[in-house]
């Protein structure tokens, strides 16, 4: 499944692309994560995934193709009773009138447990949890002292 989408943030490039490579910062910002444990270039995460059941997959996280401040790649990967899910996230920033306008896509997929995940409904969820996590960066960069 795919999903992608644009946000606007009140920050210079460098403040949000430090924001979204930070694994505290990616905490705060999607409630589904509970745990995240870094490891140098990456981390292992648990997230709370929205679907019935409470399932709790543990993910480890590797950022990719790091170009600071403009670019960068995060790819996920979980397993949780007999399901596997992965998601390949990447964003691109540019300057915007004194802030940053960031574009980003991911690429979810699932299988076994997980395999439902192209249907329409779960991009909708999806987008939507993406979407609250950059209204809570967004505040987050708005509140932080300018560097």
């Amino acid at each position: 499944m795919h999903i992608e989408g644009e946000r606007r943030f009140d920050a210079r490039p460098e403040e949000v692309f430090r924001a979204l490579t930070d694994p505290n910062e990616l905490k705060a910002a999607f409630v589904a994560f509970e745990r995240v444990e870094p490891e140098g270039g990456h981390w292992t995460m648990v997230v709370r995934l929205p679907v019935p059941g409470g399932l709790r997959p543990k993910f480890s996280v590797r950022v990719d193709e790091l170009r600071e401040p403009r670019h960068a790649r995060l790819r996920a990967w979980g397993n949780s009773f007999g399901g596997r899910i992965s998601v390949d996230t990447t964003f691109d920033l540019a300057p915007d009138l004194g802030g940053t306008l960031m574009r980003w896509r991911a690429e979810i997929a699932g299988a076994g447990l997980f395999s439902g995940l192209g249907s329409q409904s779960f991009g909708a969820v999806a987008t939507k949890h993406a979407d609250r996590a950059l209204d809570r960066i967004a505040r987050s960069l708005e509140r932080a002292p300018a560097s």
